[in-house]
């Protein structure tokens, strides 16, 4: 019995072996793919649907201290745009800005792009270099030179939220810690 699987086994054309190599492969890249950059260590997704419309209120349990209000004529889309800070247990104050829009759809088309310039190792930090110059100053810290606040963005139904971080892990668990303490994502 051996011999005839042995047999089977090298009747399976090169083809069909190059074929499966390519498949094994491509799978292993979209599942390492799909685990890094948009999730941080909890799972947390860094774009989720959400049909609820939400505005600043829906922060108000999490105890989110609005700073400033910012001018989003000039930001496509957006009915709104703050910067505040939030008391994550057990942490300091973090910075975050929420830019609001009338639903998911209109966020992700019209708000991610100006989320990305801002956000992250390659934000764009001076008003001469982003599309949207309100509330430029608040995004940067002069440390060695300039640095992002920023260190990623999520999407949650209508509301983009920037997180301060120094990474996107840490960006992302902030976004977490907001979401959980607003009471608008379960807290596990």
């Amino acid at each position: 019995m051996v011999t005839n699987l042995s047999h089977e086994v090298n009747r399976v054309s090169p083809l069909s072996r190059f074929a499966l190599l390519v498949i094994s492969i491509l799978s292993l890249v979209v599942v390492i793919g799909c685990g890094s950059g948009g999730e941080s260590d909890l799972g947390f997704s860094k774009v989720q649907t959400d049909s609820v419309f939400r505005d600043l209120g829906s922060f108000d349990v999490a105890s989110f201290k609005k700073t400033k209000t910012y001018d989003v004529d000039e930001l496509p889309g957006a009915l709104a745009a703050y910067m505040g800070y939030y008391k994550p247990a057990g942490s300091e104050p973090v910075q975050y800005e929420l830019r609001m829009y009338p639903d998911h759809a209109t966020a992700i088309a019209r708000g991610v792009t100006y989320a990305e310039e801002v956000t992250g190792a390659d934000a764009l930090l001076r008003s001469v270099d982003v599309r949207w110059k309100e509330g430029t100053k608040d995004r940067l810290r002069v440390v060695f030179g300039l640095t992002p606040v920023y260190g990623d963005f999520a999407v949650f139904g209508n509301v983009i939220m920037l997180c301060e971080g120094r990474d996107s892990i840490q960006s992302l668990d902030r976004c977490e810690a907001l979401l959980k303490g607003a009471g608008i994502i379960p807290v596990e």
